[in-house]
């Protein structure tokens, strides 16, 4: 039995769980930078990328190619739920890679993050969505129906 009382494997329940965190993260990082506190945002965004990436590589990646079947029934609700999923967190990974990265090219010119703020507003976004397709993942894979 799983830490949320189903049958999900440990490691699923500890992905929820850090996900969650980022989710906290995320919010303590925009807050951060309405306070005008540009440093400690991208201090926890860097902290963020690496839960994500971590996340990502040791638990999802392995966990969907472990998925026998799945690329064979792809009309089913459960695969196209997984591969939004899979999708979306792909391209919200390379965009905080390259919003990070982009930062790190030129920490001193905080104007020059201005001129990202919708793509880190697109960025956010997809991960909400992101993260709602992985809650209904786990659903899909570990609530009784």
């Amino acid at each position: 039995m799983g830490l949320f009382s189903t049958n999900a494997p440990l490691l699923s329940d500890l992905s929820l769980l850090l996900q969650i965190l980022v989710f906290f993260l995320l919010v303590l990082g925009i807050y951060a930078k309405m306070k005008h506190r540009h440093e400690r945002h991208a201090a926890i965004m860097g902290m963020v990328l690496a839960m994500h990436t971590v996340s990502i590589m040791a638990i999802m990646v392995p966990s969907l190619l472990s998925m026998g079947g799945l690329l064979e029934n792809l009309l089913t609700r459960f695969a196209l739920v997984a591969i939004a999923h899979a999708i979306m967190g792909s391209a919200v990974e390379l965009l905080w890679i390259w919003l990070l990265g982009a930062w790190l090219s030129n920490t001193r010119d905080i104007n020059a993050c201005f001129g990202r703020k919708n793509i880190m507003r697109v960025t956010i976004a997809l991960w909400a969505v992101e993260l709602i397709l992985g809650v209904y993942v786990y659903i899909m894979l570990y609530l009784p129906t």
